[in-house]
């Protein structure tokens, strides 16, 4: 298993923060990373709620995992290549008041065989890396809605 940690400060209370996570299907509306997002489930929040994902010329599913309003949101990422048995991305938000504290974790679990550990590995890293660009993003949406509260 690969972990992969992106963490920062976010200049807006946790309610603005959660606000931008909660809107789980217009994720592309606020991260240019992602070329596309939309919904897959009827429900729009908590666990079990889909989106679709492009970035680029992949397509993702992620699947709501857990779901604490204003706290943690995690989802599994499918459609991954098979060199990657299971994917999860774990967003954990700590309110300071004014500011609030993010984490976003990625759990890469690699396939059975040897050679799968260290691809998995390099697709976790790629993963870490839009996941510190969607942590910027988010930064800069929070802070505009935290702004105009």
């Amino acid at each position: 298993m690969t972990e992969v940690l992106h963490s920062r400060s976010i200049a807006a209370p946790a309610s603005a923060v959660w606000s931008v996570l909660a809107d789980f299907a217009r994720l592309a509306n606020w991260a240019p990373v992602i070329t596309h997002s939309s919904a897959m489930t009827q429900t729009s929040e908590g666990v079990g709620t889909m989106r679709r994902v492009a970035i680029g010329r992949t397509i993702l599913l992620e699947r709501i995992t857990e779901w604490e309003p204003e706290k943690i949101l995690a989802y599994e990422l499918e459609g991954l290549p098979p060199i990657i048995a299971s994917a999860v991305n774990r967003w954990v938000l700590d309110d300071q008041g004014a500011s609030t504290s993010v984490s976003l974790t990625a759990v890469v679990e690699p396939g059975p065989r040897p050679p799968m550990k260290a691809a998995a590995a390099v697709a976790a890293r790629r993963i870490g890396a839009t996941n510190s660009s969607l942590l910027d993003c988010l930064a800069v949406e929070a802070e505009k809605i935290g702004a105009k509260r």
